[in-house]
């Protein structure tokens, strides 16, 4: 009889425990940048996302194929999860099914380095924006904004 009594608890605390954990992946949400004075995309702890205009056709990852590129730059793994602010309809996979997209858009961190400027350390920061001209953050509509601050 105790056997079974610990059975089944265990049997309820797996279950409460595999409720409480997260669905889908990483999060996709909507916050304000003062520096951009926009709404831009973020993840679950504010850091920025941001897509490049190099990724061609639609949802392919060019950059997690390239070497030179996955040093400076990390691609938010899928599948993408929408949070406040984030439209559910425009998230997405790439076509390898390893990268969150918004948009056709495949979602990146900036890392830093190689002269181009310091990682995004805090949420909030925008030191990706702009970068060769062909990275830029994304508003919750989907749209690139292709202003540096």
């Amino acid at each position: 009889m105790r056997r079974i009594a610990l059975v089944a608890g265990l049997a309820l605390a797996l279950a409460a425990s595999a409720a409480a954990a997260p669905t889908n992946g990483a999060v996709v949400k909507a916050a304000y940048n003062k520096a951009l004075k926009a709404t831009i995309l973020v993840d679950s702890n504010g850091f920025t996302l941001y897509v490049t205009t190099a990724d061609v056709p639609k949802n392919t990852s060019a950059c997690d194929t390239d070497a030179a590129c996955t040093k400076l730059w990390r691609s938010l793994p899928a599948p993408g999860t929408a949070g406040t602010g984030a439209k559910r309809s425009l998230l997405g996979t790439s076509t390898d099914g390893k990268v969150a997209t918004y948009a056709g858009h495949p979602l990146y961190f900036w890392r830093g380095g190689a002269g181009l400027g310091p990682a995004d350390k805090k949420p909030g920061q925008i030191n990706g924006q702009g970068v060769y001209q062909v990275w830029w953050v994304i508003t919750p509509k989907g749209t690139l904004i292709k202003k540096i601050p």
